[in-house]
């Protein structure tokens, strides 16, 4: 397979395998154990440390493929190659198609430099993960290595690593890997649906990984990388093609952060309903970091109907406990359900499928049509003001009448 070049080898991490001729002899130094990689979870310049310093976080390195001299004619080259398991075994396609692609299997004597295979690793990366992360996998125990950081630190050394392909997945110590009944939050594995840019315009989904702080949620997306390396010093790059090999490797992960926030569904149900319109309305309360308060107003319109659902997105801070309350009832109708307490819960993942998951954080209130009547009331969102009074942010009428329209805090 033969590909035009767009860019040098020398480019961040992902980098591997140019073939660089020594005139005898070998540099580079594939025995076992002598590498070891730092992996910094703040990216340089960012505001994230201190936040994130308050997880405690892990890597988990996956060697996918040890590191191999070349055989002959290729027997002097500088440099390594992968190791291709059995076929049959879990990264034999993957591992060979990457392999064909840096070493040119069709036409060997072109080096790596030449291929335009590089803009694909991130792609790489999300195949594996795809595999690691799948709560049927088991890992090889000695292919397998994972450490956490220091309590109040952010960077995380893992010492004694064989020469090879691995895998970095970053996480929070304290999430599972799967979902439990016990623990439901507890997931550390995001699946997000993306727009492909394929022919054929099929959605993709891209793997991440969470870390959790009070505050906010980081995400991951898994990363390659290959030991031992070199650096260019020029351009402060990582690659296998210029300057002298390095056992010691240092990896600036680069996470996107939002606000750590849960949903929160109602379900209205309404018995014997009549024919006239009525607005139901429910109050939902809590506390803020600075122990305001904080209130929403969520008005629900009945025509006849039995029920409804209106979900509020992405509002309320993971851990925060909810009120709801049913402040108006519409004449002629009795609530029979009381005010509910919630403790807001991080979103669930997606299920194995790519579906979105159900909301976790669920209300569900009941009336009884007892008579004539009906009422109107329209849906205003409040946060607390700094003198304890109330901010309005919206008032509609409309927004009101569609009680399915999901509402973003």
């Amino acid at each position: 397979m033969r590909m035009k070049s767009r860019r040098t080898l020398a480019v961040l991490l992902s980098m591997i395998l140019l073939l660089a001729l020594a005139p005898s002899g070998f540099a580079v130094d594939l025995d076992p154990g002598i590498n070891s990689v730092t992996v910094e979870c703040v990216p340089q310049g960012s505001d994230f440390a201190e936040d994130l310093a308050t997880a405690t976080i892990q890597a988990d390195l996956y060697l996918l493929a040890p590191a191999v001299r070349y055989e002959e004619p290729y027997e002097n080259v500088d440099s390594y190659t992968y190791q291709v398991p059995e076929e049959g075994t879990v990264f034999h396609d993957l591992l060979k198609t990457l392999t064909e692609e840096l070493n040119g299997a069709d036409t060997p004597e072109v080096p790596p430099a030449e291929k335009d295979v590089f803009d694909q690793f991130e792609h790489y990366a999300q195949d594996f993960a795809k595999i690691v992360l799948d709560s049927s996998y088991t890992p090889d125990p000695d292919r397998f290595k994972s450490a956490t950081a220091v309590a109040g630190k952010t960077f995380i050394n893992v010492p004694n690593l064989d020469a090879g392909l691995y895998l970095l997945i970053i996480r929070g110590q304290e999430l599972t890997e799967k979902d439990s009944s016990d623990h439901p939050e507890k997931v550390y594995v995001k699946k997000t649906e993306q727009a492909s840019s394929d022919e054929n315009g099929a959605a993709t989904t891209l793997f991440t990984t969470r870390v959790l702080t009070e505050d906010y949620e980081y995400l991951f997306k898994p990363q390659l990388f290959t030991l031992p390396t070199k650096l260019d010093k020029n351009v402060q790059q990582y690659n296998t093609a210029y300057g002298e090999w390095e056992n010691q490797l240092s990896i600036y992960a680069k996470p996107t952060r939002v606000a750590n926030n849960g949903d929160l569904k109602i379900i209205k149900n309404v018995n014997n309903p009549g024919p006239d319109p009525v607005d139901f309305v429910f109050e939902v309360t809590w506390k803020d970091k600075s122990n305001n308060d904080v209130t929403k107003v969520v008005t629900m319109t009945f025509k006849g109907d039995t029920r409804k659902e209106y979900t509020l997105v992405n509002t309320v801070p993971v851990g925060t406990e909810v009120t709801v309350t049913e402040v108006h009832s519409g004449i002629g109708y009795t609530a029979v359900t009381g005010p509910q307490t919630v403790t807001i819960q991080a979103p669930a993942a997606a299920t194995a499928d790519g579906e979105t998951a159900a909301v976790r954080n669920v209300v569900e209130f009941t009336n009884d049509h007892t008579g004539p009547g009906g009422g109107h009331g329209i849906l205003n969102r409040f946060t607390a003001g700094s003198n304890s009074s109330f901010d309005g942010v919206g008032f509609n009428d409309s927004e009101a009448a569609d009680a399915n329209k999901p509402l973003a805090g």
